[in-house]
């Protein structure tokens, strides 16, 4: 909740794209605690993550994103939703995070594989209404080892591996064990294969670049 609630990531002009549906955001794990408290499940899982994102380049205007995450979140009819539009990549996304136990009636949240396929055709409807692309994934690419050209855009700031370097140091300072740590990644757009059998740890861009890192760079996980 604190990683996707900063201030940096969710400022958009004088705004911050923060909002709590059925909850407040200042206040949201004390009032997902409450829930669980009142119907005696406060064991077990705490909440679910999802991430509605937009494609790399695409003018998605932050506001429009937010209003349509908020739209979105009202297929948990009867829970505790925090809703964080993040404006900090070069791919606007939104975050919803949802309590694991209805508020009215204190049933535990279980999406079967019909109702993940009702929730992503309610997605795109949303989309559509206002205004918003729905994502394609592209073909991912493998790309070696970093160029002398990339070392100069690195220099710029504008290098996608240094770019990942950062991500990667970001999550790493805000996940407690290497399953929080993944979920951070890819919630910044970031897949990564990370195998107890494997040597390396595999990332993938959101644009479908692959790079790979030795498992000592997350030894702190």
């Amino acid at each position: 909740m604190r990683y996707v609630k900063q201030g940096e990531k969710t400022r958009w002009g004088d705004r911050q794209l923060v909002s709590g549906v059925n909850c407040h955001p200042e206040s949201v794990y004390d009032d997902f605690l409450q829930t669980k408290l009142l119907y005696h499940k406060e064991d077990g899982r705490m909440f679910y993550h999802m991430v509605q994102s937009f494609p790399k380049g695409e003018p998605v205007d932050p506001t429009a994103a937010h209003a349509a995450a908020l739209k979105l979140a009202e297929y948990f009819e009867g829970r505790e939703v925090l809703v964080c539009a993040h404006t900090d990549r070069d791919h606007i996304h939104s975050h919803f995070i949802i309590n694991s136990v209805s508020l009215d009636d204190g049933r535990k949240l279980h999406i079967s594989e019909k109702e993940l396929s009702e929730l992503r055709q309610r997605n795109d409807r949303v989309c559509a209404e206002f205004g918003l692309p729905v994502f394609q994934p592209e073909q991912k690419k493998k790309v070696g080892a970093m160029t002398s050209a990339e070392y100069h855009v690195a220099a710029k700031g504008e290098s996608w591996k240094f770019l990942l370097m950062n991500v990667i140091d970001e999550c790493m300072r805000c996940a407690k064990n290497r399953d929080e740590f993944i979920l951070l990644m890819r919630s910044e757009g970031y897949d990564v294969r990370w195998q107890d059998s494997r040597k390396n740890i595999t990332y993938t861009t959101p644009d479908g670049k692959s790079a790979g890192t030795t498992g000592s760079m997350t030894k702190n996980i």
